[in-house]
């Protein structure tokens, strides 16, 4: 038996997900069941019989990790994507030293001084959180004379780099511990910042299915240079882009090692391609499916059934890097 997992609590977000998977499974021919991670726990003997997993977001009860429950309720369940890929993607800085991904000049540091050295070097950089996905906490920085400033969206703060602690807000000055991981604006600057343009690839089995790009029809303050759906940007389809860029994606969900990626790519007229992130369903996070509310969403674009192809095939050896 075939099983999509996910958490009650997540299900306002994933359960159509799950369903869509189920359905897109039976379409080709198989069988695959969504079940909550609650009545797995409540039911282990059922989950006995599951050969095969994919998994969805959820919250692992303490103090167990989620390969320990998955361990535990799956003992004989093969998984599409490895917990220790899934905490893979999660971790931007651990998946940007993959090698032979190009990715933006990039700086990580718990010393205030390296974060003020390279946003005077670059103009702007963004100020990102380590673990997450969908932009949330990325902040645009530069300097205002000797401030360093930065826009998160909602507000504009002065920012006080400290070598740890919590972050704290007093009044206009944000207090910003440390360690500190940041990219530079990839973007076109001179008068005016011209961001540069968001691709997203869906990649399944070394296989580009679709592109998206993402994008905002107006940009009224620094944050909008962070161009994600999440955070207000729209999506549109994309037919064909370069072979560059086609292979950067492709090469970079291989030496990461998901099956199963959406990989964020971005590049301006003169700079790029590199590569901001690789997301994948995981306990952790869910990739983007807002795409399907765009008029030109068509069967084509139907990422489940993708998926639902390469969870009911056989998986492929293990990749392995050439010499």
């Amino acid at each position: 038996m075939i099983a999509c997992v996910y958490g009650r609590a997540f299900a306002p977000f994933v359960e159509t997900v799950a369903k869509d998977l189920c359905a897109a499974a039976a379409a080709l021919g198989g069988d695959m069941r969504a079940l909550t991670l609650e009545s797995a726990m409540a039911d282990p003997a059922a989950c006995a019989v599951i050969r095969r997993l994919y998994v969805l977001p959820f919250d692992p009860p303490p103090p167990l990790t989620a390969a320990a429950v998955i361990h535990d309720i799956f003992p004989h369940a093969e998984l599409v994507t490895s917990v220790a890929l899934q905490d893979l993607c999660w971790d931007k800085v651990a998946t940007q030293v993959e090698r032979g991904v190009p990715v933006p000049d990039t700086v990580v540091s718990a010393e205030p001084a390296d974060v003020h050295q390279f946003v005077r070097q670059h103009q702007f950089a963004v100020l990102k959180e380590r673990y997450g996905c969908g932009g949330q906490g990325h902040i645009v920085v530069w300097f205002d004379g000797d401030d360093l400033v930065g826009d998160s969206g909602s507000h504009q703060y002065k920012i006080d780099l400290v070598p740890h602690g919590q972050r704290r807000l007093h009044g206009e000055r944000l207090e910003y511990p440390g360690p500190f991981y940041l990219q530079r604006l990839v973007a076109d600057i001179g008068r005016r910042v011209s961001p540069g343009q968001v691709l997203r690839a869906y990649v399944v089995d070394s296989q580009i299915i679709f592109w998206t790009e993402r994008y905002r029809e107006r940009y009224r303050r620094p944050a909008d240079w962070i161009i994600n759906v999440g955070l207000g940007a729209k999506y549109r389809f994309l037919q064909d882009l370069s072979e560059e860029a086609k292979k950067i994606a492709i090469r970079t969900a291989e030496v990461v090692g998901v099956r199963i990626a959406a990989v964020d790519i971005i590049r301006t007229g003169s700079a790029g391609p590199y590569v901001l992130e690789v997301d994948t369903d995981s306990h952790h996070m869910l990739i983007d499916r807002q795409f399907k509310a765009i008029p030109e969403y068509r069967e084509f674009f139907n990422l489940e059934h993708y998926i639902a192809e390469t969870v009911l095939a056989e998986p492929p050896p293990p990749w392995r890097p050439q010499r």
